[in-house]
């Protein structure tokens, strides 16, 4: 079948196909191709998921795949808690319900239990709600079913929250109440949970100060084992040991001495026959030496009672060392991963800050040269504005001036003919008041100045600047000057005669000098 995908280019159907054989390849008569295990199986499907662009099963992948790793200690703890948050955040940002079909559950509820073995309990709790979700009370489901709620259960159980802890516990019990199987393993797994969820709940209800109710619960848990499991195996043992640790209590509280002595002397038994070849948990005897000493108490009997106190304390003071260590192993442990998830940070932040300061220069570096060219497109046209009426200025002016040489030369012409007809006593009055009137008005010489300080801008004011005690009559002199007129020809401009403007040179030699 992978053969005809991959000849027909279905991606979809040969991803289908990787991750079918990973879940079976850890199964009996089925092997995958030689010198090929399931984590290559995975890392195969994430590059090929990768490459054609199928993220969901990206992501799948790369879940199951860390989680192999992990499990496999090609992960250190580390590296592990900080790849299942990536995961988990690329989880939640497609949704859920998407990975529904590749057993979600079973993904959330691996990150929520290694989390939880590694001390991230509220963490644990966020994975493990979530696939609260997805889990369902059916065969198959079974399973994750009871773990997922035995986690939020416990969960609760150590935040004090006893309702909501019984809560979890209650649907368990009523799945497993509801179960059926001819399987014997899953009958065996089946009879395991009902008296552990009885027990829990009795457990639970005990410290509510519920103790009719728990009995009920103990009771019922405590004939499950002892009906339904084999009283030979260490399994079955073990399981009547911690049903009996929560039912000597209550039989205590309830007052019922001679249920107690039985119950104790069975508990003796246990511990006697399983803790010499290690089979018992170490510190388990403690509830039970408690147990003995209050009995014993109520029954008069002080040497036993203090005898099975010292016992008691004695295992309660190992058991505070050893929890202590534990909790320095557990503070030193999620120190070290909070450190690398915080160097892991410090880095993705220093390659997200260099990459907002690239982007940042080179958008300034765009801004600059867009400026730039702006800028000098602006002052390129107002250069060639400037240009354009300079060269209009120039034009006008040079204009006025042949007119006022043509001007001149027609008054000194005219001079000449009055003067000859003066010789001859005919000379007119009308040309005689031509000759004499000036080339230029007020108004004329208003629009010149205009015309002349475009050609030559600031030449006025630096005069002015130079020698300030100008007058009007040395000003239109400097002027006239600039434009290289003769005497005559300014003479003739202003109507005044040659010595005029001699005498006014004279007076701006004079000023000029003094001011040197």
């Amino acid at each position: 079948m992978e053969n005809i995908a991959q000849s027909e280019n279905d991606y979809h159907t040969e991803l289908a196909l990787k991750y079918y054989t990973y879940l079976v390849s850890g199964k009996k008569g089925f092997r995958v191709s030689k010198g090929v295990n399931f984590n290559d199986v995975l890392t195969e499907m994430q590059r090929l998921a990768s490459e054609h662009g199928y993220k969901v099963e990206q992501i799948v992948a790369s879940c199951y795949l860390i989680n192999s790793l992990y499990l496999g200690k090609k992960l250190s703890n580390e590296q592990y808690y900080v790849e299942v948050q990536n995961n988990f955040e690329q989880l939640k940002s497609i949704g859920f319900e998407k990975f529904r079909e590749y057993n979600i559950t079973a993904i959330l509820f691996n990150f929520g239990k290694s989390l939880w073995d590694l001390g991230d309990f509220d963490k644990a709790y966020e994975y493990l709600h979530i696939a609260e979700q997805f889990i369902e009370p059916t065969t198959e489901g079974g399973f994750h079913y009871t773990q997922v709620l035995s986690y939020l259960q416990t969960y609760w159980k150590d935040k004090k929250d006893y309702n909501k802890s019984i809560a979890y516990a209650k649907r368990i019990l009523k799945y497993h109440q509801n179960f059926h199987t001819d399987n014997p393993e899953r009958q065996h797994w089946n009879y395991f949970w009902l008296n552990f969820a009885s027990i829990d709940i009795a457990s639970l209800l005990i410290e509510q100060g519920k103790f009719d109710e728990s009995e009920i619960y103990a009771s019922k848990g405590y004939r499950l084992i002892k009906t339904q499991l084999s009283v030979d195996t260490t399994v079955s043992q073990q399981a009547e040991f911690d049903a009996l640790l929560v039912l000597i209590p209550i039989k205590l509280k309830l007052g019922k001495i001679n249920e107690v002595n039985l119950l104790l002397e069975r508990a003796v038994s246990i511990k006697n026959n399983l803790r010499p070849k290690g089979l018992l948990d170490y510190f388990k005897p403690l509830r039970l030496y408690k147990y003995l000493a209050e009995y014993h108490e109520k029954q008069g009997s002080f040497a036993n009672a203090l005898r099975y106190t010292h016992l008691a304390q004695t295992l309660q003071d190992s058991l505070y060392r050893r929890n202590d260590t534990q909790k320095l192993s557990q503070i030193k442990l999620r120190y070290e991963m909070e450190k690398y998830v915080g160097h892991l940070k410090m880095v993705e932040n220093e390659k997200q800050l260099q990459k907002y300061l690239r982007n940042a220069v080179l958008a300034i570096l765009l801004l600059v040269i867009a400026f730039a060219y702006v800028n000098l497109r602006r002052l390129h046209q107002q250069h060639r504005q400037k240009e354009i009426e300079l060269q209009t200025a120039q034009n006008e002016l040079n204009s006025l001036t042949n007119h006022f040489r043509k001007m001149s030369e027609l008054m000194e012409n005219l001079r000449q003919e009055n003067e000859k007809l003066s010789a001859n006593d005919s000379q007119s009055e009308y040309l005689q008041q031509l000759i004499t009137s000036t080339i230029l008005t007020d108004e004329g010489w208003t629009n010149f100045k205009i015309i002349f300080e475009k050609v030559y801008p600031g030449y006025i004011q630096i005069q002015k600047e130079k020698t300030p005690e100008l007058t009007n009559a040395e000003t239109r002199l400097l002027m006239l000057e600039k434009l290289g007129l003769s005497t005559q020809e300014m003479a003739n401009m202003i109507g005044v005669n040659k010595n005029t403007i001699h005498q006014t040179r004279l007076r701006l030699r004079r000023k000029t000098n003094d001011r040197a």
